[in-house]
């Protein structure tokens, strides 16, 4: 076996492999190290260890290079379609924010991607086929999903203009456009609520309750079409194990 089959043991099937289980360990340690310290380092209390966790960073993210360069290299084929999946993309976002920085390039918002490294974790053996399970059960459910996007859409577009007449005659200086009626009905219909905006009218009120009703149904319904597609799809593949 050549070492690019071995290093495709290794980070694909850890369990055909002898150093495969001991490698994913050290990689998981890595991670939960790096997670670690990211929190660590915004602490006040502990700003005179920067200088360490700057060093502990630059640890981690040698490593993370290394394996996103190894995985790259321990494909045989489709190379470049490997790179464009959902954790190699994670992947490379972990990496980018460093290696911007070399250029002078300090983008903050990318530096709070850093925290999605976590989701790294899902590479454990038993998670190693998650995001092609999430595809899969995209793909399959995709109508059902542009539906009730479309239905979400109609219904928004729909009551922003009943509430914005209905309560700019009351409040002209809250609800002052169809614009800022709509982020109203957003975050009502998220059940989010900050508060900056909230009807007085009876009739508004009303529709505010409408929407709010609205709003759990049309979030509970894609939950449970996903959660039912993926234990369908877990339990088809212990189905095949035990044929197997």
């Amino acid at each position: 076996m050549d070492f690019r089959s071995k290093l495709y043991l290794i980070f694909e099937k850890p369990t055909r492999h002898r150093f495969g289980v001991f490698f994913q360990v050290l990689i998981y340690l890595n991670i939960l190290i790096s997670i670690t310290v990211m929190f660590l380092e915004t602490e006040k209390t502990l700003s005179e260890y920067s200088n360490t966790f700057q060093k502990i960073n630059m640890i981690n993210i040698f490593l993370f290079t290394i394996e996103y360069i190894l995985r790259i290299y321990s494909r045989k084929k489709n190379r470049v379609k490997y790179m464009f999946t959902p954790f190699m993309i994670i992947d490379l976002i972990v990496l980018l924010p460093f290696y911007l920085t070399i250029f002078n390039i300090d983008l903050g918002f990318l530096r709070g991607l850093r925290v999605i490294r976590i989701f790294k974790l899902f590479r454990l053996a038993k998670f190693n086929e998650f995001d092609k399970i999430i595809i899969e059960i995209f793909r399959e459910k995709k109508e059902e999903f542009l539906y009730i996007v479309i239905a979400i859409f109609v219904l928004l577009f729909t009551l922003t203009p009943l509430v914005y007449f209905v309560e700019s005659k009351a409040q002209p200086e809250v609800f002052t456009s169809m614009s800022t009626t709509l982020w109203w009905a957003v975050t009502t219909f998220t059940t989010v609520g900050y508060g900056d905006m909230y009807p007085i009218t009876t009739l508004g009120r009303i529709l505010t309750t409408f929407v709010s009703a609205l709003g759990i149904a049309f979030y509970a319904i894609p939950g449970s079409i996903f959660t039912s597609s993926l234990l369908d799809k877990i339990n088809e593949k212990r189905r095949k194990r035990k044929i197997k």
